[in-house]
C-alpha cells in the first residue's frame, strides 16, 4: 500500500514538472520574441533618415590616383532633350 503511494506521487511530481518545464518554455519563448521585435523596431527607429537628410552606408576606399578602385564609371543612358 504505501509502495504504490510512493509511486503515485513521484509520477504525479513527474507529470507537474513536465508541465512546468513545458509552460514555462512557451512564455520563455513568447519573452524573447517580443524582446526581439522591440529591438528590430528599435533599430528601424535608429536608422530611418530624418526628412531632408542623406545617409551614405558605403564609402568605397580610394586607390591609385585618388579614383575608387571599385567604381568603374557607371552606366551610359542616352537620351534626347525635347523643346517645347
Amino acid at each position: 500500500m504505501i509502495l504504490k503511494i510512493i509511486i503515485f506521487f513521484i509520477a504525479l511530481g513527474w507529470v507537474f514538472s513536465s508541465l512546468f518545464k513545458f509552460f514555462l518554455n512557451s512564455k520563455l519563448k513568447k519573452f524573447a520574441d517580443q524582446v526581439k521585435e522591440a529591438q528590430r523596431e528599435e533599430t528601424r527607429k535608429r536608422n530611418k533618415p530624418k526628412d531632408g537628410n542623406v545617409n551614405v552606408d558605403f564609402i568605397p576606399k580610394n586607390g591609385k590616383n585618388g579614383s575608387s578602385s571599385t567604381i568603374s564609371g557607371g552606366d551610359y543612358i542616352d537620351y534626347e532633350e525635347v523643346k517645347d
